[in-house]
């Protein structure tokens, strides 16, 4: 279990949960916001398992008592955890949560609820989680994490102390590949660039293999300077086979799009992702007009968008790739 003084970043947040700790005023319910990846999940168990702690030693959880060796195993009578059954989280897991407040602590302390994506409650579910944060016991804490903020109801919101995450810097996030995976120089630069600020993405780029993946972005990128539809049409079915590759895909074939547009307006090295492929960038860079990479953006985008809301991701790809290619040909060419 990861301490505060061990998350990196996000010191506004951290020192607002710190605060509350030691001066025992915490509120019954946070809605914790940001991107996925950024560490809310892991800042909300150290804060779960500094309001259970039997010591908490300057606010923070000492790791040793009962408690905290039992949130370390995953088995705190004390913290329940609820997250999305399936799709959604349903109205009787929010019942079930209910029920569940109404009986003593195990402990003598505090209850701790973590609603991880609450974002993803059905209506009914959310309705009737509003009525207890209405309404909460005294010994109760709420934890709500989503990266969907837009998702929740207005009325849930308000009754909850909001605390964003935000995106880290490139170099906190190089930091973080260096602890967590022991990747550095090169390499964790271009992952840390494209990883957009998470930490927790970083590392999945990792495990992905990035570089293998960003071999075959170049190579449909290939294709569509080509405007060989039929390969493109082939790659668009392979790669709808898997949604979260695809996604990931797509994001890295934005960041090119964007290294391209960065690199024709600026020139500046140190403002390209994909810094280990500036020669590749400075030639295509002079093949397309601002306006032309603009358009491309935005339709990778929208793509994107359509991806991550379940859309038919065979149709989206067909259609972005072959509008793509089908962008009016590059200055000079």
């Amino acid at each position: 279990m990861i301490s505060f003084d061990e998350i990196i970043g996000h010191k506004e947040a951290l020192d607002t949960l710190l605060k509350a700790l030691r001066l025992q005023r915490v509120a019954h319910a946070y809605l914790f916001m940001g991107p996925a990846g950024l560490g809310k999940t892991t800042t909300a168990m150290a804060f779960a398992a500094s309001l259970l702690c039997e010591r908490a030693p300057d606010g923070s959880f000492c790791g040793s008592c009962r408690s905290c060796r039992q949130i370390e195993g995953g088995n705190n009578p004390d913290l329940q955890v609820v997250e999305p059954s399936g799709a959604t989280i349903k109205l009787e897991q929010v019942k079930q949560l209910q029920r569940n407040i109404n009986y003593k602590s195990y402990q003598g302390g505090r209850q701790v609820y973590l609603i991880k994506q609450c974002d993803t409650m059905t209506a009914e579910a959310a309705n009737s989680l509003l009525k207890t944060l209405e309404d909460p016991p005294g010994n109760a804490v709420f934890i709500l994490i989503t990266s969907r903020p837009y998702g929740i109801l207005p009325t849930i919101s308000s009754r909850c102390q909001n605390l964003w995450f935000y995106p880290l810097a490139k170099d906190l996030v190089m930091a973080g590949l260096k602890r967590y995976s022991h990747v550095q120089g090169d390499r964790a630069a271009v992952i840390a660039a494209m990883a957009g600020g998470s930490i927790g993405r970083a590392l999945e780029l990792v495990d992905e293999e990035v570089y293998l993946t960003r071999e075959r972005m170049l190579a449909v990128f290939e294709k569509i300077r080509d405007g060989d539809l039929v390969q493109l049409l082939g790659e668009s079915a392979s790669l709808s086979g898997d949604r979260d590759a695809a996604l990931g895909w797509l994001q890295l074939l934005q960041l090119w799009f964007r290294d391209l547009l960065v690199w024709q307006q600026t020139k500046d090295k140190s403002l390209i992702i994909n810094i280990d492929l500036e020669d590749q960038v400075d030639k295509y860079a002079g093949e397309y007009s601002t306006d032309q990479l603009m358009d491309m953006l935005k339709d990778i985008e929208r793509a994107r968008s359509r991806l991550e809301a379940k859309g038919n991701g065979r149709l989206v790809l067909d259609a972005l790739l072959l509008r793509l290619a089908d962008i009016p040909e590059a200055k000079g060419g």
